[in-house]
Order: C-alpha cells, then structure tokens, then sequence
C-alpha cells in the first residue's frame, strides 16, 4: 500500500494512504498563506476526503471548510464538540462530533477522540494498516513563568496522553514542536518515549527552519522525521511501515 503525508502550514497536513486522504486542522484564510491554500487545493480535488477538525481556534479551523472542500469527490467531516457548538449551522448534518474518550468508525476509519491539555481534541486512527495520532493543540505547554500548579496540570495531561499512546505502536504520529518553548512543547519527550516510525512535527507557523534546527532533539534510529520546508512538501511513506519497540513512559 502506497502512503504519503503533504505539509500544507502549521498543523494542518494530509495523509493519503489506500486511496483515502485525510486533511487536518485546515486554518481560517488569515492563517493559511496563498501558497499553502494553493497546495492543499491541489490534493483535494478530487479526493475521498475525511476531514478532522481538532478545535475551533482559527489557526486549526476554517468556518468556511465545506466550501474550502467542495472540490473533492467525495468528502466528511469529523469535528470536536467545541467546533459542533461553535460552527454547527455550518457543517453538515452528517457530521461526526466527538469528545474525549469517543470511539466511531467513519468511512473505514477507526477514530478515538482523545483528550487536549488546550481546548477540543487529539485523535488516534487506524486506517490501511496504519495506526496515526494527530495531536491537534495537545502539548506539553510549560511556558516560562507558569505557576507551578499550571506547570503540574499539563505535566499531568501530558504524561497520561503518553500512557495511552503507548498501549500500541504508533506508524505515524504529528505533535507539536513548539519553538517557543524550551522543552519543544514535549516533541522530544514524545519521540523518544513512542518511537513512531514516523514523526511529523508541527505547530511552527510556517517557520519551518526551526525543523532542521532542532532536527538532532528529535532523531532517533528507526525514526523517521518529516523535515519538510515548504507548502506542498511530501514525504512518501515506506511499505510496510514498522514501529519501533518503546520505552515506558
């Protein structure tokens, strides 16, 4: 089975695997450059598209997806209930919305709806063969100057998303890596405590020179890292995908 990820701006990418393609977090027009709008515009059209919406904040979600979409030859939308409460006069009435702990198949996907630390959702889904996790917002967002009870409830949030996780092998799995942020908003924490065949980082806003400068905190033998540099990027996925065996987190 042949598989591929495109990078389209900050957390919004493809997954094509089997003759399906899954778009991610895809941001409202102030957030999405001209050349970014243009390369996801290229993979849609025509696609048997499943579209998943994380949260509602603009970065991660345009109100106007459905027309941002219609190109496509067949499509659904899987949202958070945040995005449902928010935008639900503007979505399908097919749409799924789920919450945290939410387990439903959609179109030949299975997708769990697991929790945020920020607002809305992350998502694990099995698909072809592949088992993915989008984080969405979902980070360790330790900020300089957090209290210290702020500090201990994302550590909590964070280390029990690992724990799931880790309950089975991970062959592609897009988190945030925050440059912002000493610890990288936990991308290296991540990599090395699940070791995905494939790691996607996200959340750069387009500064996506930060990749290849935190490149060697994020590589680990039999992972994989999309170090891509521009909209439209793909990085062909190798067949069969195997995960690595984990450490505990």
């Amino acid at each position: 089975m042949s598989a591929s990820i495109v990078y389209i701006h900050h957390d919004c990418f493809l997954l094509r695997a089997g003759g399906k393609t899954l778009l991610f977090d895809y941001p409202a027009p102030a957030y999405l450059p001209r050349e970014a709008a243009q390369a996801a515009a290229a993979h849609i059209a025509g696609a048997d598209l499943t579209v998943f919406v994380s949260h509602s904040h603009d970065d991660h979600f345009d109100p106007d997806i459905v027309a941002a979409t219609q190109d496509a030859a067949a499509r659904r939308f899987v949202v958070s209930d945040d995005v449902a409460d928010l935008y639900g006069d503007r979505l399908p009435p097919e749409t799924r919305v789920m919450e945290p702990d939410d387990a439903q198949d959609v179109a030949g996907l299975t997708v769990h709806a697991l929790e945020s630390n920020d607002m809305g959702l992350s998502y694990r889904i099995e698909l072809e063969g592949l088992s993915v996790y989008f984080g969405g917002d979902m980070a360790l967002w330790d900020w300089p100057g957090q209290s210290p009870a702020a500090r201990r409830a994302v550590g909590m949030s964070w280390r029990r998303l690992l724990k799931t996780l880790a309950a089975r092998p991970l062959d592609v799995a897009f988190s945030n890596m925050d440059p912002r942020l000493p610890s990288l908003a936990g991308a290296p924490d991540f990599v090395k405590k699940l070791a995905p065949a494939v790691f996607v980082p996200m959340h750069v806003n387009g500064k996506t020179q930060y990749i290849e400068r935190f490149a060697d905190r994020l590589r680990l033998p039999g992972t994989t890292v999309f170090a891509y540099a521009r909209p439209g990027d793909v990085l062909e996925l190798p067949s069969p995908l195997t995960s690595r065996p984990r450490s505990r987190p």
